[in-house]
């Protein structure tokens, strides 16, 4: 026994030996591998790594990493309410009246509820679902509405 441990240390320069090709086998990473899970992503920013994982046949960590190494992170959407040029005129008129006010009473701004200290939700549709999408670009996602949903 100890022969045999000695020799195949003098050998390999390890005790392990016969260890060549076991476990899960590392899946290749070629460029159509990657350009596969890009495009999947590209047409579909909000698709899960499983959904991509499932499509090109590996494990979604894999695709997790190829989106990583690419710059690619998910962000979860922010609804935001799009400005359009009508609506520069009443929001200067707004700030004029705003410091007129605070120029009366200095206290006026601790009186006033903005919207973003607040929560509007219409009864009907109170179950957003979850959206992620994957960018690059900035830390999050905005998605620009025309009118308060």
């Amino acid at each position: 026994m100890f022969e045999r441990l000695h020799r195949c240390l003098c050998e390999t320069g390890s005790f392990v030996t016969g260890m060549h090709d076991t476990g899960r086998s590392r899946s290749l990473r070629t460029p159509q591998f990657v350009e596969d899970i890009l495009q999947g992503v590209g047409e579909r920013p909000d698709i899960s790594t499983q959904e991509v994982s499932r499509a090109v046949h590996v494990p979604h960590s894999i695709v997790w990493r190829v989106l990583r190494d690419e710059g690619l992170h998910p962000y979860h959407v922010q609804k935001v309410l799009a400005l359009i040029p009508a609506d520069y005129v009443p929001r200067v008129e707004f700030a004029r009246w705003f410091l007129q006010q605070l120029e009366t009473q200095p206290d006026f701004s601790a009186h006033v509820l903005f919207t973003d200290e607040s929560t509007f939700i219409r009864i009907s549709n109170t179950q957003q679902p979850s959206c992620l999408l994957l960018s690059s670009f900035c830390n999050f996602a905005t998605l620009a509405i025309n009118k308060i949903i």
